[in-house]
């Protein structure tokens, strides 16, 4: 089971959620099963390349989608980190939730945790 999704955050989100300031450098958030990662991007606010936070999600501590009139925020906590994307639309924050929470029933005999 191979899955890519990739999801960024929305004009309508960031404008109604007080967040225009990253119009020009929104969250880019991309879930790869078959590496095993959480890849979130983010354009520096020189906008002069890209700050990228990759962890891995073999080991989930909790998801939580904080859902807004538009949009929502997603926030995956891992063992030795956490990665969050701000914005971004509620059926793409629902995908990916629903992706990593099958992903877990698949491997469970690798030690997935949610604790």
């Amino acid at each position: 089971m191979e899955k890519l999704i990739h999801s960024r955050s929305t004009i309508a989100s960031l404008i109604f959620n007080g967040k225009m300031f990253h119009l020009l450098n929104p969250w880019h958030i991309e879930v790869d099963t078959n590496q095993e990662t959480i890849t979130i991007r983010k354009r520096n606010p020189f906008l002069i390349g890209f700050d990228e936070q990759i962890v891995s999600f073999r080991y989930i501590r909790s998801i939580m989608i904080d859902e807004h009139l538009f949009g929502a925020d997603i926030h995956v906590k891992v063992v030795g980190g956490r990665a969050s994307a701000y914005c971004i639309s509620k059926s793409d924050a629902r995908r990916i939730k629903n992706t990593l929470l099958e992903y877990n029933t698949t491997k469970r005999g690798r030690g997935i945790i949610f604790a």
